[in-house]
């Protein structure tokens, strides 16, 4: 279905969002696309899966942004395709005017909910009298329950010759198409320096080819108590931007409690277990 609109529509962007029930059941708002380049410019698409202010609860609100300025007048569709059916779903043709600074152009209520769930849409952006690209673009977001390795341990083995006063990151690991590390500072960070251990998931960079995009992930950070397995933890939501960022708690632990049945033997355990997880592929 994504190859063959690729093909027929080749200054279109499309964005299929998989498993878009758990959108609901974790609460997301907002999803929006990597930012992809169409007609000479920079742009990312904006999709509310419950509505935006006065359309929540009733319709789908979907926006095209433009990240860089735009210095000609654009005309463009914003649409919807039935993945069941020969369906299009659109608004009339509207125009990108020039502007220096980023803006948004789109509509509140643009499909309602019930209509998208019944047939399942694709959603995407079309440009109109410029060159063609060869073919359209497209990319695949989804949210996974439990992923793949969605439990890492690090096992931090003489703790004792750790610096307290410096950060402490374990090996990089992949879950979804992002890489991550786990983020220590033995003596507590910011407010908490001197008063709490502090522990932080760290987004990294991304897997080959997948695009630089905003990951949405519901995280627990853990200590490992080694002797009646009764884990010190704390439940963490974020989007991580594209760019290297920390998620986590400055104060997870009292320093007091940093001994047994926690640290045993001079080893210590930090752990991080993913919920859910967003991926995003070019498809």
């Amino acid at each position: 279905m994504v190859r063959l609109f690729k093909s027929r529509h080749t200054t279109s962007h499309s964005f299929k969002i998989d498993n878009f029930s758990l959108l609901k059941k974790y609460g997301i708002e907002k999803v929006e696309s990597s930012v992809f380049d169409l007609a000479g410019h920079k742009w990312t698409l904006s999709v509310y899966p419950n509505g935006h202010k006065s359309a929540k609860g009733t319709h789908v609100s979907i926006f095209l942004m433009n990240q860089v300025s735009v210095n000609v007048l654009l005309t463009y569709k914003l649409f919807v395709v039935s993945q069941l059916e020969r369906k299009w779903h659109s608004k009339s043709k509207d125009q990108f005017d020039t502007n220096p600074e980023p803006s948004t152009e789109g509509f509140y209520e643009f499909i309602t909910l019930a209509d998208l769930k019944r047939n399942g849409y694709l959603i995407g952006v079309k440009f109109y009298e410029i060159e063609p690209a060869n073919p359209g673009t497209a990319e695949c977001f989804s949210l996974i329950e439990k992923p793949l390795n969605h439990k890492v341990t690090w096992m931090m083995s003489k703790f004792s010759s750790f610096n307290p006063g410096k950060v402490h990151q374990s090996n990089e690991f992949v879950v979804g198409t992002r890489k991550w590390r786990i983020e220590v500072h033995p003596r507590g960070y910011n407010e908490e320096k001197d008063k709490s251990f502090s522990v932080y998931l760290s987004a990294e960079g991304f897997v080959k080819n997948a695009p630089n995009t905003k990951t949405y992930a519901r995280f627990k950070l853990r200590v490992l108590d080694q002797v009646s397995w009764n884990h010190a933890e704390r439940a963490g939501t974020e989007w991580f931007d594209a760019e290297p960022e920390q998620s986590g708690f400055a104060d997870f632990m009292p320093l007091g409690k940093l001994d047994e049945p926690y640290l045993v033997k001079d080893k210590l355990y930090v752990g991080v277990e993913f919920e859910v997880i967003s991926t995003t592929n070019y498809c």
